[in-house]
């Protein structure tokens, strides 16, 4: 019986085609997006801080504490020609509508949009959104609803809750100038999430 040589491994030559590289790009662009779409959905599933809470003399717990959350968002610009038909469709009285449309033609406020929608998909949690001494009332639907505000050079954006956030928590999904953004999340009445804008 004779001994056959091992054969000896070659190395093949890379063929590395732009076919080959379009496809490695495209599946990174699809990677990206499906990591930050999770991480949003994650955070709607997940955030749920601890309402702040009193502590009595004998050491137990009482009535939550009033609580603050602050968060940015990067919101994009209406243009003042289209800032009637935006106005059109919120719950601002004629009164504020005239006077908000009055002060963007005066070039002293701008308008933003920033769609919001509960991140459980729940219906029917009510919040109370302020900006520039304008309030407008929203009820909270599982999909994305116009909400528009009327913003100086610079403003602050409160979120209140009218009705008990549900549980294990109420996650506002607003969506910005940088795309889906879940905001601080709520546990009781006495929370307010306070938005520092910065108009793009």
């Amino acid at each position: 019986m004779t001994a056959q040589p091992e054969p000896k491994p070659q190395l093949l030559p890379q063929q590395e085609t732009p076919r080959s590289r379009s496809l490695w790009a495209g599946g990174t662009l699809l990677a990206v997006a499906s990591i930050g779409a999770g991480a949003f959905f994650f955070t709607h599933s997940t955030s749920t801080p601890a309402a702040a809470t009193l502590a009595s003399p004998s050491g137990n717990q009482t009535a939550s504490a009033a609580s603050t959350f602050q968060a940015d968002a990067q919101l994009s610009m209406i243009a003042p020609g289209d800032a009637p038909k935006a106005l059109a469709g919120t719950s601002f009285t004629e009164q504020q509508k005239s006077s908000i449309l009055a002060a963007v033609r005066r070039g002293d406020m701008r308008l933003v949009e920033m769609p919001v929608l509960d991140g459980a998909g729940v219906t029917g949690q009510t919040v109370d959104v302020t900006v520039s001494g304008f309030t407008q009332r929203i009820v909270l639907t599982g999909q994305f609803q116009h909400l528009v505000l009327p913003i100086a050079e610079a403003a602050q954006v409160t979120i209140d809750p009218v009705t008990m956030p549900h549980a294990p928590a109420l996650t506002i999904g607003a969506l910005t100038a940088l795309g889906p953004e879940a905001l601080p999340s709520l546990t009781a009445l006495t929370q307010r999430i306070v938005l520092d804008v910065i108009v793009q």
